[in-house]
């Protein structure tokens, strides 16, 4: 064999092998697949229910059996508060009195002085949450010490003055029934301080906390 014929011989192999190679080195450079990601939807999370906010008394050391040490706020009386649920009110003053035939309403009374005092709730519902507490004085004359107060120290006996001079911005309101005139201290059905006086009178006779738009007229009738 000629070195001619050798050399055409090797180019052929040559060209043979590369054809060879050629499909399979092609078959490995595809379009890659893309990656596959999940169309799901991501797993639900656990919503914490909000926590109910616990109403606390205004001033949680006084004497349940005291009505005449207790503080009063816009929001209630010593442990008795607008909003709370009556049947636990009830039970936080133990002294406190329920008649059958007036369910809604719990009653104290002194004797000595002549204060009064009632919390109540709605009276069409079998059960609710405290909508009016009540202090007042059943004796002609008023001591400035009967009875709880305000910050202030405002309450039975207090002057029309005195609640102006503490409150400027009190609302004058005039009662839906009867006579006499009242002083608002807070926004009106939403919780708020009466300061009631007795038609012709310049003392207070009974201060109210309620969430109603007045003091009611009764609460038994």
């Amino acid at each position: 064999m000629t070195r001619m014929m050798k050399k055409h011989r090797g180019v052929l192999l040559g060209a043979l092998a590369l054809a060879i190679a050629l499909p399979a080195a092609l078959s490995g450079c595809g379009t890659p697949s893309p990656t596959s990601t999940s169309t799901g939807a991501p797993p639900p999370t656990s919503e914490q229910s909000p926590t109910p906010t616990e109403t606390q008394p205004t001033n949680p050391d006084a004497d349940p059996a005291d009505p005449t040490m207790w503080t009063i706020t816009e929001q209630g009386m010593g442990p008795v508060q607008l909003d709370e649920l009556f049947a636990d009110a009830v039970a936080g003053v133990p002294t406190w009195t329920v008649e059958e035939n007036c369910s809604w309403v719990a009653f104290w009374n002194d004797q000595e002085t002549g204060v009064t005092a009632y919390f109540a709730r709605d009276s069409e519902t079998s059960d609710g949450t405290v909508t009016t507490i009540d202090v007042e004085s059943t004796t002609d004359t008023v001591q400035p010490h009967d009875g709880p107060r305000t910050v202030d120290g405002l309450g039975l006996g207090s002057t029309r003055d005195e609640v102006l001079a503490a409150h400027p911005d009190a609302a004058e309101q005039k009662p839906t029934i009867g006579d006499g005139a009242l002083l608002r201290v807070g926004p009106q059905g939403e919780g708020a301080i009466f300061f009631a006086f007795r038609s012709g009178e310049d003392t207070v006779s009974a201060v109210t906390v309620t969430s109603r738009d007045e003091p009611p007229y009764e609460v038994c009738g």
